[in-house]
């Protein structure tokens, strides 16, 4: 299973930095963070995280500055890992069969309408 959780903080102080834990546990992996400097000398600041999980999981994203901290988490239940894989193994194979289906009408249309055309030159 996979998994992205954003965390935007509103504008604050360029000494921003994000700590991500995963059931309690500091994340070592580097972790994609933007941050874009504001005139006033705020700045906003964007960090996310993906992960593979096959069992509940814990998140915590906490954003740290000179100007204080704010705390995130989320909690991920996986039920049962081959019943979520199967679950979602249909939704796509729908998915695609929806396509393929839309795909198929609209072919039948272009070639009606290509042999009326066809017609009307002869």
């Amino acid at each position: 299973m996979w998994t992205q959780r954003k965390r935007s903080v509103p504008p604050g102080p360029a000494d921003i930095h994000f700590v991500w834990e995963k059931n309690g546990r500091a994340l070592e992996t580097c972790v994609p963070v933007q941050i874009h400097a504001l005139p006033d000398g705020r700045a906003h600041a964007l960090s996310w995280l993906q992960d593979t999980i096959r069992e509940s999981t814990e998140y915590r994203c906490s954003a740290i500055s000179s100007a204080g901290n704010k705390t995130s988490k989320v909690q991920v239940a996986v039920m049962r890992p081959e019943v979520a894989h199967q679950e979602k193994w249909s939704r796509e194979l729908s998915a695609w069969r929806a396509v393929a289906g839309e795909h198929d009408r609209m072919m039948q249309s272009w070639r009606k309408a290509w042999e009326s055309c066809s017609k009307d030159t002869l």
